[in-house]
């Protein structure tokens, strides 16, 4: 599997808490707390389920086709990046059908 056909997901530790339209993170073990801005909090809120990187910019780029797609693609690697050092995004972990895996009873 490659970088790009994997699945990122909300770090299951992290907590959010919106302040009007503001969201905020924190991260449990330094406790730090970061704000989301328009990018971030959009990433954050498309992964509530795992998505690949490639649908993020996907839905971004469908979302606003007055923008560059060089412009979508650079904020939002960007963005992501930045929330996965931060450890506020995480690999899903693999989900396989049943039948497909050496996982399988």
């Amino acid at each position: 599997m490659t970088a790009d056909e994997k699945s990122y997901w909300r770090n299951p530790a992290v907590s959010a808490t919106a302040v009007e339209a503001d969201l905020f993170l924190v991260e449990p073990e330094g406790q730090d707390v970061y704000y989301l801005d328009a990018v971030t909090s959009g990433i954050w809120r498309l992964l509530e389920t795992p998505l690949p990187r490639d649908a993020i910019l996907r839905i971004y780029s469908e979302a606003f086709p007055e923008v560059a797609a060089e412009e979508i693609t650079r904020d939002v690697a960007a963005a992501f990046e930045d929330m996965i050092a931060r450890g506020l995004v995480v690999i899903a972990p693999e989900t396989r059908p049943p039948g497909s895996g050496k996982s399988d009873p």
